[in-house]
């Protein structure tokens, strides 16, 4: 199905939902009523539009359709990710806040649109990665960064007083059940339970998107098994997180049961 949009012609793949559908094609129409009250310029890329402004002499160019695209399953030259804008013709790298419930694509550059598409722009609200449209003024102005979380020293015991089961039996547990489905509890460093529902290796999203721990891990700036770590997607959540192998209370995987006497059921 091809659809006509303000930016150019959106052709959906017959797997997407009729709501999801429309869902896109509002914020589309929304990006275009935003714009005839911004400072934005529309730009022919050939058959599709883009929206481009120059702030304190650096070029901001966002890309609406591509957000249509993203939010489809749609191969895109951007990351799933990131939003669809260039700063000065680069991947401005520009992230959600929000990676476990993350708003459409297209409301979320709606949402930069008005934002940057004013001549007084709140500068607060400028996230990291475009910094460089900022004046040195703004800059100073801007709150202090939350100060960075103190580094975890790897081999601390637990100072819960619980009992674990033994770390090396857990990594044999999951190295024996690659791709499996399993239930786990475990002891966070902050010294609650956490219950999780979880399976080790490669996820493919509802969209075919294939999420890797692999490469998960690769952009870590640490190895989590140096922190008694390891990563598993998360089913609930659908995401990749660590679970603390060092502090397993609980586990039930390939059909048998794993406890301690300090499992909270």
């Amino acid at each position: 199905m091809i659809h006509k949009t303000p930016f150019g012609l959106l052709k959906c793949p017959v797997s997407i939902e009729k709501k999801q559908i429309d869902a896109v094609q509002r914020a589309l129409l929304w990006c275009e009523t935003i714009l005839t009250s911004t400072l934005w310029t529309p730009k022919s890329v050939g058959n599709n539009i883009s929206l481009q402004r120059t702030i304190n002499g650096q070029t901001i160019e966002i890309f609406p359709l591509e957000a249509a695209f993203m939010d489809f399953g749609i191969k895109s030259r951007f990351n799933t990710d990131h939003l669809p804008i260039h700063l000065n013709n680069q991947n401005a790298c520009v992230r959600s806040i929000h990676p476990r419930s993350r708003p459409l694509h297209t409301d979320m550059i709606a949402s930069m649109i008005l934002l940057l598409g004013r001549a007084d722009i709140d500068s607060a609200a400028v996230p990291r990665t475009l910094h460089a449209i900022l004046t040195q003024k703004q800059i100073a102005s801007l709150p202090p960064p939350p100060p960075p979380r103190g580094a975890y020293v790897p081999g601390q015991p637990s100072t819960s007083g619980r009992e674990f089961l033994p770390e090396p039996s857990i990594l044999e547990l999951v190295s024996q059940h690659q791709n499996t489905k399993f239930s786990i509890q475990f002891e966070k460093r902050d010294g609650t339970l956490r219950n999780m529902t979880a399976r080790i290796g490669v996820w493919k999203g509802p969209n075919g998107d294939e999420k890797n721990p692999r490469r998960v891990s690769d952009e870590m700036s640490y190895d989590p098994s140096e922190y008694n770590l390891k990563i598993v997607f998360d089913m609930q959540k659908e995401e990749y997180r660590n679970i603390a192998t060092d502090r397993v209370t609980q586990i039930s995987i390939g059909g048998q049961t794993y406890h301690t006497a300090s499992y909270n059921e």
